[in-house]
């Protein structure tokens, strides 16, 4: 009888086919492999570990808590840690939030961001306004709802007949503007299309719009025109529409700031926090609610409804308390956008422009797209084709980078990220520089040979 193998391994790793070389551990910006070999992580578990991998601090508090209490029934009891938790996460976001949820991934938080939405209107007698819009090109988690709320095409297509309907406005990617037009006669037509699409849709049937304040997987760092998330913040509230902005990957000094949308002074009604809260070193994500959700319609009814298993954890309150104190002088952000800055410099400068183009991003979130037009046969024989050998080339040179593909409406485009340690020094950027100009120049001779 022949021998049905449904895996090459006993787990299911993301690319079963091909498992690459082991992991022993890491340490600090580094990961190290079984045979010794070291590799600069600037994927950092998609941007999660913002002091890298061993911090004796996170954990030490990690284990301290889980000597004490790890879970709870948090519908029938409270805990001192978790309230405390709470309102650090309060103090630390924009000014109106009053109320913070604790969950346990980015996913989870969206999808609880989106409940929260729907039952806000719901308790306002709205029940009508059911309708979530988010844009083209972004990425909004692996669930059902989040895949739906998402324009990510590639991630949402074994589920397309199932997701629920979305409408999407276009993304504000001034790289790849949907409308061809150049910044010096750019009027916000991004910015137009949400209320567009709302207009479409009918406003009374609207409950919230998300966004990512800068799109992390789907485009690679794409931050909008400094005009445009005030714009879009100004729609949602003439329309009187929830403004969700989704931060799991752009939250805690990732970008330079302890949230993106603080680049541009905006406070939406929900803000989703997810990754970097807990540097990585325990499964948590949060939502945090503005006042006007909290104390309006809302607040007659008795609770949230959106139970979760890992919701209210004593020991994510304490991995997150470590981070906040961490944070709290500012210099780790200092630390981002000075070494973004030089990050991103130098990759402009280095880079063979043929290859590489767009080097962009906010902090330490980094992107850049790969050119296919740089290669004598450019067939690529799958979505993100180029974008993955480019991310074997970095791993030769002892270098991890976050790869991805796709753009508006399409699987097309290649394209990457580099999200480095929020504590990384210039040295270590330098090499960072290095070996991505040295696999940049590796793959233009494999390729065009």
């Amino acid at each position: 009888m022949t021998e049905i193998r449904v895996l090459p391994s006993r787990t299911a790793y993301s690319r079963p086919d091909e498992l690459g070389p082991r992991i022993l551990g890491g340490e600090g910006p580094y990961l190290v492999g079984a045979d010794g070999t070291r590799y600069l992580d600037a994927s950092c578990g998609s941007g999660s570990l913002i002091f890298g991998h061993g911090d004796e601090r996170m954990i030490d508090a990690l284990r301290a808590q889980s000597r004490k209490l790890t879970l709870f029934p948090s519908r029938h009891f409270s805990s001192e840690i978790v309230e405390r938790y709470a309102r650090a996460l309060l103090d630390f976001g924009p000014p109106s939030m009053s109320r913070a949820i604790t969950f346990s991934s980015g996913s989870d938080a969206v999808e609880a961001a989106i409940k929260l939405a729907l039952q806000h209107h719901f308790a306002a007698k709205r029940p009508q306004r059911r309708k979530i819009l988010g844009r083209n090109a972004s990425y909004h988690g692996n669930t059902i709802a989040g895949l739906g709320a998402g324009g990510f095409v590639a991630r949402r297509k074994p589920y397309e007949d199932v997701l629920a309907p979305c409408t999407k406005a276009s993304h504000a990617h001034c790289a790849a503007c949907e409308f061809g037009l150049q910044a010096q006669i750019c009027a916000l037509e991004c910015a137009q299309s949400v209320e567009d699409t709302i207009l479409e849709e009918g406003p009374e049937n609207v409950a919230a719009v998300i966004v990512e304040p800068i799109v992390g997987a789907a485009l690679s760092a794409a931050p909008p025109d400094p005009r445009y998330l005030p714009r879009v913040c100004e729609i949602c509230r003439h329309h009187d529409i929830l403004l969700i902005a989704d931060e799991v990957m752009t939250c805690f000094a990732r970008t330079g700031r302890p949230f993106a949308s603080m680049h541009w002074n905006v406070e939406p009604d929900i803000v989703i926090c997810g990754k970097a809260i807990s540097a990585g070193y325990y499964p948590l994500s949060a939502l945090l609610v503005n006042e006007r959700v909290v104390h309006g319609p809302l607040a007659r009814d008795r609770y949230f409804q959106n139970g979760q298993t890992f919701a209210c954890s004593p020991a994510g309150a304490a991995v997150g308390l470590t981070v906040l104190d961490r944070l709290a002088n500012g210099s780790v952000a200092a630390n981002a956008t000075r070494m973004g800055e030089l990050l991103r410099g130098s990759l402009r400068k280095e880079l063979p422009g043929e290859l590489i183009n767009s080097v962009r991003g906010m902090g330490l979130m980094v992107g850049f797209d790969i050119s296919t037009s740089a290669f004598k046969n450019p067939q690529a024989l799958s979505p993100g084709h180029y974008s993955d050998r480019f991310q074997r080339a970095a791993l030769k040179r002892g270098l991890v980078i976050y790869a991805s593909s796709g753009s508006a409406g399409s699987e097309e485009g290649d394209h990457a990220m580099l999200l480095l340690p929020l504590t990384i020094s210039e040295r270590e950027v330098k090499e960072a520089t290095a070996s991505l100009v040295a696999a940049a120049n590796d793959l233009l001779e494999t390729e065009n040979k």
